[in-house]
């Protein structure tokens, strides 16, 4: 379950940026409701190898509509293969966590916390990157961690460790995050959709027989389902950022806050504390402070 990314490729054309993380934070949203309404009866990571395998069966029938020629010169043209590699297996561990966190909690409070990984990527950009942060920066980087311990609220964390799942989640997609901006940049949008979901496919299908049930076949189409919005939502998620600045677009995928409250409540019955709305807006005000500090 991505949040707003800190890598951009930026192209005057911010109408279409926004439509493209718009339509993206939807696909997310149908795509985590799909995942905690499968998790219930299945294993998550055979969910994850659903997700993963239906990106690269989606992603692999477009690139056979290209032409092997250009399909051939936009796979080769990537600066770095491992990273783009590395890029795709922290991907797979930050899907890995989220499906965990989805099964056990509400999707609401999973979104909230994975909104704090734009603060994870501004202190992780320090060590890794070499980049400096403001002061001012570092205030809202504080803020935002309030919000999430507002948004968590008290828990024993003995008697409820899977509330601990969505902070694996957002710190593994911290890290994929800054693994994009330090190997895809430049890359072609469809070879970083291309190599994330192989690194993902392959990992998964290595794990997958031994969490392995069958699937009834009422489930099947969900299934694909998952699969083929794991690709599509990806594929606008990157575009979005081609087509405008993160600082710009960023800020509109908050906006499955609203997405998943209404399918949390119409799906699961799940009615969201007050505290994880206070939380929440303090996270995304800093979120939104640091991508328009970016500028």
């Amino acid at each position: 379950m991505p949040s707003p990314t800190a890598t951009t490729s930026t192209v005057d054309r911010p109408l279409r940026g926004i439509a493209f993380i718009l339509g993206a934070g939807l696909l997310f949203t149908l795509l985590d409701t799909g995942v905690k309404w499968l998790t219930q009866s299945y294993s998550p990571v055979q969910v994850v190898w659903a997700r993963y395998a239906g990106h690269m069966l989606v992603l692999g029938g477009y690139l056979l509509m290209l032409g092997w020629p250009r399909c051939r010169a936009i796979m080769a043209s990537v600066e770095s293969l491992p990273g783009q590699l590395v890029r795709g297996l922290l991907l797979l561990a930050a899907s890995t966590f989220a499906f965990l966190a989805f099964r056990e909690l509400p999707l609401l409070q999973v979104y909230v916390i994975n909104f704090s990984s734009p603060l994870l990527v501004t202190l992780l950009a320090i060590p890794l990157l070499k980049e400096r942060v403001t002061l001012a920066s570092g205030g809202a980087v504080v803020v935002g961690f309030i919000g999430v311990v507002i948004a968590v609220g008290p828990l024993d964390w003995r008697a409820q460790p899977a509330a601990l799942l969505p902070f694996g989640m957002a710190f593994c997609f911290a890290l994929y995050q800054l693994a994009t901006r330090r190997f895809g940049r430049n890359d072609h949008p469809l070879a970083s959709l291309f190599y994330a979901g192989l690194a993902g496919a392959l990992a998964s299908s290595l794990i997958v027989p031994f969490f392995w049930t069958p699937i009834a076949a009422g489930h099947i189409p969900l299934f694909l389902l998952v699969g083929a919005l794991g690709a599509v939502s990806q594929l606008m998620l990157i575009l979005a950022m081609r087509c405008a600045p993160a600082s710009l677009v960023s800020p509109f995928l908050y906006l499955q806050i609203v997405w998943a409250t209404l399918s949390g409540y119409l799906v699961f019955g799940d009615i969201p504390l007050i505290e994880t709305y206070l939380g929440g807006a303090l996270i995304i005000m800093a979120g939104i402070f640091l991508a328009t500090r970016k500028r």
